[in-house]
């Protein structure tokens, strides 16, 4: 299937999206990922232990989906996802609000720290009319979001640099982001109140 990276506002370098996998018994997961492209070759890292890898490597499949709500995002990330996001297409889930959603083959390349995908496009599906301006709300939520996953994994005395880095994200949403960025912050916040406790 040929689509065409730019019309669905892909463009060269690492996005950010939302993965969707279903394992081997037909159960749905969504987690945040960066979709790499360079000029038309696709491929996403998959990180040991996660169900989104677990996933891929059962079914050979996942799903890449463009959206700009920061809380689907940062629920993803944080717990599972309440099936009322979800939609199928030929029984594989994609977000049910997405603005694009691409299912992809994913063929393995390399196994290592990270499992490194390439992806072919099996079927695709936009939804937007219109391009969104950037907001820094939303970008500082990705942000936040990302260093926030790390938070476990860094060593302790990085821990507090990285709360602090953190932090200057949450100001900037409070600043400039809309209401679902807000929402989104306070969710990453108690998440990361558990993590701590």
């Amino acid at each position: 299937m040929k689509i065409e990276l730019a019309a669905l506002g892909i463009g060269d370098g690492i996005w950010e999206v939302v993965a969707t996998t279903r394992s081997r018994e037909g159960v749905f997961n969504a987690a945040p990922i960066g979709l790499k492209c360079i000029g038309r070759d696709l491929s996403v890292s998959l990180f040991h232990p996660s169900k989104t890898l677990k996933n891929t490597l059962e079914t050979g499949r996942i799903g890449v989906n463009i959206l700009h709500d920061p809380l689907v995002f940062v629920e993803a990330a944080t717990g599972d996802l309440d099936t009322s996001y979800f939609t199928k297409f030929e029984n594989f889930p994609v977000i049910r609000d997405a603005e694009v959603w691409i299912i992809f083959e994913a063929e393995l390349l390399e196994k290592g720290d990270a499992y490194r995908f390439d992806l072919s496009p099996l079927a695709s599906k936009r939804f937007f009319n219109v391009p969104h301006p950037v907001n820094r709300g939303f970008n500082a939520v990705i942000e936040a979001l990302i260093l926030a996953t790390r938070y476990l994994v860094v060593a302790e005395s990085e821990r507090k640099d990285l709360l602090s880095d953190i932090e200057h994200y949450e100001r900037i949403v409070r600043k400039c982001g809309g209401d679902r960025d807000k929402e989104a912050m306070r969710t990453l916040r108690k998440h990361l109140k558990t993590l701590q406790s």
